[in-house]
């Protein structure tokens, strides 16, 4: 029988665990960073193009391969010995069939899609990772549940580097063109999962038993499904721009998500990985769990607001010193992905929390609305010949609907709880404003008379300043004194620095 680990407070576990894994995803940001900067030079924005599609033909089909099953394991309240050996022969099952699947839908994507025909053999080579990751998937799962985030941090940083970085970029420098992006990403899927099982050991021998199949399959169908909605939300873009721009300008809106969007989505599932066992042990104590979401609201606002106004700021210097030349459009779009990357990643703690509490159906609800939103906006964008950054708007309009349906029905599941979820908005958004600003100002000023790298470093300076004096002398801020009761920021640190001020 495995529960959670007995001998730590949850929300103890949960900050320690939290600052290993924001380590992991700072760490791994910035081997993107230089991954992207390298790559972006040796590859064309059709090769980006070109893996975008396979990736929404990929993703279409993996929430099918994983069913939700590494998710069943953390939300489980007991798990017993026979679950984990049902678990393991579902993921392996599923992954098969899935890539089997995949293996004969991908011709077809081809004239779906109205992609080069290589989106064949790119997809089926790329698929691999859908047989790999199922493999793993168990092991992951009893890391989240065991609530190992220092481990899991350090498995995901070393196989990002060994996989992208390594395998990647050697490849690209040898000339393999789009396949240097594959290799990558089966390198890196098959090193996750090398990793997780060696630090997580289960039973490997399979087990087909239907009343524990049933068991966590229930659960995992139902966050798969959902899963599968919220791919379709936030993969039907790259359809839509693949489909009615073209494959060039499907490489450009790919490289500006990743300048805009990452950055938020990384830290966003970093912190969803730490508070969905937390949420998952809290389910039956309300109070708990309306401190926990109001917390997570808080400091997720004051974090990701501002990050996306400072990085909507700089979109120009970031693009042409990260992409180089011939990344116009990118640029031009970064500020409105920026703005929709935002809304998307704070409702991660609503969505987290009613996957945690089993609240799965309506989650799904609000992702069917939210799709038809997109669908319709793209629609009337199409008709109207409104153009690549028509389809933009109209993701940031979905985005815009999908966070307002979270918000009100998170308070009806937590009753009262809006009107303080409006306040740090105001506060949030104010220092958003500030901020983007700020950072606005200081490329002007610098960027009439210097060279595109140092605006880039005075930008990111001004964003790091500013954040430095919101962590120690924004305690009127909700999301600062959360934070520092969480521990998330030592109290230390803020008192020595106003001693330090005061002695000056």
């Amino acid at each position: 029988m495995i529960r959670g680990a007995p001998h730590e407070r949850p929300t103890s576990r949960a900050t320690k665990g939290l600052r290993w894994t924001l380590f992991g995803t700072f760490a791994t940001f910035v081997a993107q960073l230089a991954y992207t900067a390298v790559m972006s030079r040796l590859l064309t924005p059709g090769d980006f193009g070109l893996l975008a599609l396979a990736l929404f033909v990929l993703r279409f089909v993996s929430h099918f391969a994983q069913g939700g099953l590494s998710s069943a394991i953390v939300q489980r309240p007991v798990l017993e010995a026979r679950d984990l050996r049902a678990t393991f022969t579902l993921s392996i099952t599923t992954g098969l069939v899935a890539y089997a699947v995949l293996w004969l839908l991908a011709p077809y994507a081809v004239t779906i899609l109205g992609a080069p025909p290589g989106l064949t053999s790119v997809c089926r080579v790329l698929g691999l990772t859908l047989v790999i990751s199922a493999v793993g998937s168990t092991a992951t799962g009893l890391l989240r549940r065991s609530m190992r985030y220092r481990t899991i941090a350090l498995i995901e940083l070393g196989s990002y580097v060994a996989g992208y970085c390594g395998i990647g970029l050697v490849s690209a420098l040898a000339g393999s063109g789009i396949w240097s992006l594959v290799y990558a990403a089966v390198g890196q899927s098959a090193l996750m999962t090398l990793g997780s099982y060696t630090f997580a050991r289960h039973d490997l021998r399979l087990l087909v038993a239907g009343v524990p199949m049933r068991k966590m399959s229930s659960f995992g169908a139902k966050v798969s499904l959902v899963g599968f909605l919220e791919f379709l939300t936030i993969g039907i873009d790259n359809l839509l721009v693949g489909r009615y721009a073209g494959i060039e300008a499907l490489g450009q809106y790919n490289r500006a998500i990743l300048i805009a969007v990452l950055p938020l989505q990384q830290i966003a599932t970093a912190v969803g990985k730490v508070l969905f066992p937390i949420f998952s042990r809290m389910q039956l104590d309300h109070e708990r769990l309306r401190s926990a979401y109001l917390d997570s609201i808080a400091m997720s606002t004051l974090l990701f607001l501002p990050m996306a106004a400072a990085i909507g700021a700089g979109a120009g210097s970031f693009v042409l010193v990260l992409l180089g030349g011939g990344w116009q459009l990118a640029a031009q779009l970064v500020p409105i992905l920026a703005a929709a990357a935002a809304l998307h990643v704070v409702v991660y703690f609503p969505a987290s929390m009613a996957e945690a509490i089993g609240k799965v159906p309506m989650k799904a609800l609000i992702e069917c609305l939210h799709l038809a939103t997109l669908l319709l906006g793209a629609g009337l964008v199409v008709v109207c010949d409104g153009g690549l950054l028509g389809l933009v708007t109209a993701v940031l309009v979905g985005r815009l609907l999908q966070h307002t349906l979270y918000l009100l029905w998170m308070d009806r599941v937590i009753p009262r709880s809006l009107r303080q979820v409006l306040k740090v908005y105001a506060q949030s958004v104010a220092v958003a404003v500030a901020i983007g600003l700020a950072v606005a100002g200081v490329g002007r000023a610098i960027g009439e008379f210097a060279p595109t790298p140092v605006t880039l470093i005075a930008q990111v300076a001004t964003m790091g300043l500013a954040g430095v004096s919101i962590v120690l002398w924004g305690g009127c801020l909700d999301g600062i004194r959360v934070a520092r009761e969480r521990a998330l920021i030592p109290t230390s640190l803020v008192t020595k620095t106003r001693k330090a001020a005061a002695c000056e």
